[in-house]
């Protein structure tokens, strides 16, 4: 799950049926996104919408998972806002996990805000786009000492038009596109339909503020189970070179790190095959907990 706040389910006919194939997948509606918005009140999700609960939340998930399917371990792929999740629970829990693969993977919020907004900054420059400059100065210093949407907003604006991937084909945000997949994802009611762009501004408001203060490369470097960071080389929110340099630091029995070229921050939308393909050829031989060989 993406945003926080942006539900899968109705979406993932896109780009999940090549690994079907090999996987059986699952995708969670978290508290206050899609389908578990829709079925429970507002407040009664409040409540319980802070990171550490949401670790707990992506943990006995994953104890489901292994009951009913009866297994042991199973594999883990986090994106985005569902990388925090994920990253932490490859740390703290790798007897439930053959292999992480990390995407678009977040690891330090106030590093990564810094980065990103310098790169747009550097290439505003080179590129002498003198609004962009304007927007981006507008906003200094940022990161701000606190969260704040607004500078935020124009940071996200800029970093996307800089450093992502030249437009073409249809993107994974095309918000028609995305309107099209919940009306008519057959596990979708009306009221889930709702819930999926209800819950998105929810979820932003709740955990907005603590984006900053999330720190995975506090957890310690060293993990029990194979790592991967499958990324978009392109990325223009969480920032390749900082995970590449993050994956350097960290011990694992397996690692990886792939960049997609022409990508950003949907790979396993952008580059549909090559992704898959990557799914199969490096972390799948981890089922049977033995490595694949190059």
């Amino acid at each position: 799950m993406g945003g926080p706040g942006i539900a899968f389910i109705p979406l993932s006919g896109e780009f999940q049926g090549p690994w079907e194939k090999y996987f059986t997948v699952v995708q969670w509606d978290q508290r206050g996104a899609g389908k578990t918005y829709s079925s429970n009140g507002r407040e009664l999700q409040r409540r319980g919408m802070n990171i550490p609960q949401m670790e707990q939340d992506s943990l006995d998930v994953v104890n489901y998972l292994c009951t009913r399917f009866k297994r042991d371990k199973l594999f883990v792929v986090g994106h985005s806002w569902g990388s925090i999740l994920g990253l932490w629970l490859a740390h703290e829990h790798p007897e439930r996990i053959y292999a992480y693969v990390g995407v678009g993977q977040f690891i330090n919020g106030a590093h990564n805000e810094e980065v990103a907004y310098q790169d747009a900054l550097q290439q505003a420059r080179r590129s002498h786009n003198e609004q962009a400059l304007k927007d981006l100065a507008s906003i200094s210093p940022y990161p701000a000492s606190s969260a704040d949407f607004r500078k935020s907003s124009i940071a996200r604006h800029w970093e996307s038009v800089l450093l992502g991937p030249p437009s073409g084909a249809v993107e994974f945000t095309n918000v028609g596109r995305i309107l099209s997949d919940v009306a008519s994802a057959p596990e979708y009611s009306l009221a889930d339909d709702l819930g999926f762009v209800r819950g998105q501004m929810f979820s932003l408001n709740v955990f907005f503020s603590q984006l900053p203060t999330v720190a995975l490369d506090q957890l310690g470097r060293d993990f029990r189970e194979p790592i991967f960071f499958f990324e978009g080389s392109q990325d223009p929110y969480c920032r390749p070179s900082v995970i590449l340099e993050y994956s350097r630091t960290i011990t694992a029995p397996g690692k990886g790190y792939v960049a997609f070229q022409n990508s950003g921050h949907f790979p396993f939308f952008d580059k549909q095959q090559e992704f898959t393909d990557e799914l199969v050829q490096r972390v799948l031989p981890f089922a049977n907990d033995h490595p694949p060989t190059d």
